[in-house]
């Protein structure tokens, strides 16, 4: 089965390859089903199914404009095809431009990633799942994983793209570097394939890569430099599953001047450049794995990288090249790219790919630069409360980050808004250099702009000091697209936006700094100090050379706090249990911070009421010498009236007893001594708090 998408720049190859097919054409064993797409320009345009046989092709459906790029049209196809020729194998040929695993512009044939359809300006994505899907649904259809699943396409040898169809597919045959303009040669394959029906699609995918490289190696085809190789994905599979403790050793290593040596030394491949050069994104897996055992330094580390090549090396049934500048590729390639930026700007979509989930090959590259400065993303928090007691679970969704995060974790009584702008004029700032945009705003009626330019520094003031008893938070949305650039020779550069806080209105200090494309409309939350003389700006620079749109600030809102307390520093989990409240109304915000010391937004704050009053607690708990005890009661009276507090033992004898006198708001001191001053024994006591008709009753334990 050969789907050929040639609506685009390929549509003439198809016709020298379906001419090369027609060479062996089917026989009563081997049957050759070709749905081939032409460019509207072409003599035959639209969508066709043919069988090949032997010097003709013989037209099956004519199915005449279709988007090819649809993942339901190759499912479609297969289906046809089993249907009408089912058979004991398949091999399922993509022949079509490929860039491997990228959807985005970032790759050189813009837009696409395999099967590419210029009337539909459409593609089959690798990085958005659409291939996977596709994969999935054609093993349903045949009842079995495709035998061979074969790549007439240029980079598509790629541990990202096998990890995209293992699940349905046993042996994956493609190409590490740019595959050729002539692409397979079809006569030399399947005339093999047409005198050997019988053999197994392992050793079938051998002579493949056989063939197709000899064909390159002054053969069929000439002198072209190539790879080709066949994966068995089953062994891959087992190899990958290895891999996340691969990548923990090699980031124990990651920045250092050994391991960037051994990325250099690499077998890279490019759709750019041939020969590739030591900066090109795509490099030879089991290549960079060996040469990254020179930066190791301990022996155990040594036996588990090697460990885990001889792992990959299993998989790859056969990989062969032509062209001495190739002669280190193995079979399998990966995405490093050179540089950081390149790795932050398709980090939205690589993440989104299955070899990318556990995050450990991205976590080594972002070790590997050494640069981060990604913020981990906010999280959203829920509650769930635990019976009739004040106890519950604060849960938050894990924050995704390329470094470690942990998160810090506050409570208030109280939220209030004390400021809001909808940015429609600049009665409460000072701007210089800022305007009012009424074309792009996050809402009606429009937003402050940063304007643009070279060497700027503009400025917006808030001509109100702030006074925050408890600390406060700081929320307002953006859309910027800003200069953020990398070269080899001068290496970065960025006009940055700044968020700026001045705790005595002379010197400022940033919260935050920005630069980049945003792509949406964005919420900054952040947590500003406690103070009485608090001020806020913000800043747009640019330096002397090409400039960027700039920056657009709306919907700038300023919230205070009421007792304000840390809860935890640096909490390592994702819940938080918390035990026998007061009953009160409670504020719960969180800020990721990773590891590079990047600290994500704040969260929204969740609201956790407590209707219930809490049962006495002691603190410490468990006691030892002395404790306060913790009451929590309703305002029904005076107190001198009211207020009682009870010890006793489990046997119902009193221990000690406490009046209104001994109260210090809601807490009681106890020296762990009974009525007559003697210290009382470990254990476990009763404390029975009475306020008029209210009673609550807790216990504590004292250990000696």
């Amino acid at each position: 089965m050969v789907y050929m998408c040639a609506d685009n720049s390929m549509h003439e190859q198809s016709y020298v390859d379906i001419a090369e097919m027609m060479q062996a054409g089917s026989t009563d064993k081997i049957k050759i089903i070709v749905q081939v797409d032409n460019i509207a320009s072409s003599s035959e345009p639209g969508c066709r199914r043919y069988l090949i046989n032997q010097n003709n092709r013989e037209l099956i459906t004519n199915l005449g404009e279709i988007d090819m790029a649809n993942p339901q049209t190759l499912i479609d196809f297969v289906q046809f095809s089993r249907s009408r020729f089912s058979a004991k194998n398949y091999l399922l040929v993509l022949w079509d431009h490929g860039n491997g695993w990228p959807v985005g512009s970032y790759c050189a044939y813009k837009d696409k990633a395999i099967i590419y359809d210029q009337s539909s300006n459409n593609w089959i994505g690798v990085a958005d799942g659409e291939l996977k899907y596709a994969i999935s649904e054609i093993k349903n259809i045949l009842g079995k994983k495709i035998p061979i699943l074969a790549f007439d396409a240029c980079l598509m040898a790629m541990a990202e793209v096998a990890d995209e169809i293992r699940d349905g597919t046993e042996i994956m045959f493609a190409s590490e570097h740019i595959t050729p303009w002539d692409g397979l040669p079809y006569h030399d394959i399947l005339s093999f394939l047409t005198n050997n029906p019988s053999i197994s699609p392992r050793n079938f995918a051998i002579e493949m890569v056989n063939l197709a490289t000899a064909s390159y190696n002054n053969g069929s085809q000439g002198y072209q430099p190539c790879t080709f190789s066949a994966v068995d994905l089953s062994k891959f599979t087992q190899a990958r599953s290895q891999f996340a403790q691969t990548c923990k050793i090699l980031s124990k290593y990651a920045n250092t001047q050994s391991m960037h040596n051994a990325r250099l030394e690499t077998q890279t491949f490019s759709i750019e450049h041939d020969p590739p050069t030591p900066f090109d994104d795509y490099i030879d897996l089991l290549d960079f794995l060996s040469k990254s055992l020179s930066a190791l330094t301990d022996h155990n580390d040594k036996t588990k990288i090697e460990h885990a090549i001889q792992t990959f090396e299993s998989a790859v049934i056969k990989h062969a090249n032509v062209g001495s500048y190739l002669d280190n590729s193995k079979g399998i390639s990966v995405w490093f790219p050179d540089n950081y930026l390149a790795l932050k700007n398709q980090l939205s979509e690589y993440r989104n790919l299955t070899w990318a989930q556990n995050r450990t090959w991205l976590s080594f590259l972002n070790n590997y630069f050494g640069q981060d400065d990604l913020k981990p993303s906010p999280v959203n928090l829920t509650s769930s409360a635990i019976g009739n007691k004040n106890d519950f679970w604060l849960s938050w969704t894990s924050s995704f980050d390329l470094a470690p995060v942990k998160y810090d974790i506050k409570e208030a009584r109280a939220i209030s808004e004390i400021f809001s702008d909808d940015c429609a004029d600049f009665n409460n700032w000072h701007s210089d250099g800022f305007s009012i945009d009424t074309q792009y705003y996050h809402s009606i009626p429009s937003s402050f702009y940063s304007g643009r330019g070279n060497s700027i520094n503009h400025e917006l003031d808030l001509t109100t000091s702030l006074t925050l008893s408890s600390g406060g938070l700081l929320s307002f949305w953006t859309y910027y697209d800003t200069e953020e650039s990398y070269s080899q020779t001068n290496g970065f550069k960025r006009d940055v936006f700044y968020v700026e806080i001045s705790e005595n209105s002379i010197q400022y200090y940033a919260i935050d700094s920005f630069y980049g494309t945003s792509q949406t409309w964005q919420e900054h939350r952040y947590l500003l100090p406690t103070g009485n003389n608090i001020s806020l700006r913000f800043r747009y620079t640019t330096d002397a050379t090409i400039t960027r749109p700039g920056v657009y600030l709306d919907d700038i809102k300023i919230y205070s706090f009421t007792n304000i307390r840390d809860v935890y520093h640096q909490y390592p989990d994702t819940s938080f249990y918390f035990f026998n409240l007061a009953q009160d109304t409670y504020y719960y915000l969180i800020t990721p911070v990773d590891s590079f010391g990047n600290v994500g937004f704040t969260s929204q704050a969740k609201t956790v009421y407590l209707e219930h009053f809490a049962e006495p607690y002691s603190l410490p708990s468990p006691f030892y010498t002395d404790c306060r005890i913790i009451c929590d009661y309703p305002s029904v009276g005076p107190p001198e009236y009211f207020l009682k507090l009870f010890i006793y033992t489990l046997n119902g004898e009193l221990v000690k007893q406490f009046d209104d006198t001994h109260f210090n708001q809601n807490t009681v001191y106890w020296d762990g001594r009974n009525q007559a001053g003697q210290e009382v024994a470990s254990g476990l006591y009763i404390v029975v708090l009475k306020v008029g008709n209210f009673t609550r009753i807790g216990k504590i334990a004292k250990i000696r």
